[in-house]
């Protein structure tokens, strides 16, 4: 899938390292010139440099192609303006709007706004959730013993949901702990069917390639 970012943060860095990590194409579009140039140097993605409200911007970045568009500016009349442009230019593209202040919430409403987050919602979990049918993240290495702790996280297109653990394409050297389940509980029976925004949480073994 291709995705444009409006806005560059730590938030939405992370979101596309993850995005970019499970194939997707990434675009982010800032009027800051040094944060864009320091991104493309150490990480790579790209980056155009202008206005996300501004027409002549937005089809520089593909927004013609792009399946979703995501407005993460820090002023809340930024990322409005840019979604209902995103929306003019292709109508098809699904917008996911940051809310800073919980009072504009209400003006978030509409066909060109399909989610809108409040500020302390937006995780890149909790974003990659509306895009990705499910991400696999890495939260512990143990050297002494050689096994990584990872989390896969369910989306809410999951092909996953419905089914159970056994369901689930892990290799021989992996076991599953528990499924965090999206009401908040922790659950050890693998018998339990798979929901949106549930999580595996999972052990394996490291596999160290010998150096040549």
């Amino acid at each position: 899938m291709y995705i444009i970012i409006a806005g560059m943060n730590n938030i939405t860095i992370n979101l596309a390292k993850k995005l970019i990590a499970d194939g997707n194409e990434i675009t982010f579009v800032d009027s800051n010139e040094n944060k864009s140039e320091e991104i493309e140097k150490k990480i790579g993605f790209v980056n155009v440099l202008g206005s996300p409200y501004n027409k002549s911007t937005l089809i520089e970045s593909g927004i013609e192609r792009a399946n979703f568009f995501i407005a993460s500016d820090m002023k809340d009349e930024i990322n409005f303006l840019s979604v209902m442009l995103a929306k003019y230019l292709n109508n098809e593209i699904i917008s996911i709007s940051l809310v800073n202040k919980i009072s504009n919430k209400r003006i978030f409403i509409g066909d060109e706004f399909d989610f809108a987050i409040e500020y302390d919602e937006m995780i890149s979990d909790t974003l990659n959730s509306f895009i990705a049918n499910k991400f696999d993240q890495l939260i512990y290495t143990n050297t002494d013993n050689h096994t990584e702790i990872r989390i896969i996280s369910i989306g809410k297109d999951s092909s996953l949901i419905g089914k159970t653990i056994n369901d689930v394409d892990l290799n021989n050297e992996s076991e599953v702990i528990a499924i965090l389940s999206s009401s908040g509980t922790i659950s050890r029976n693998l018998s339990n069917t798979l929901n949106p925004l549930d999580k595996i949480l999972i052990q394996s073994t490291i596999n160290y390639k010998n150096d040549e």
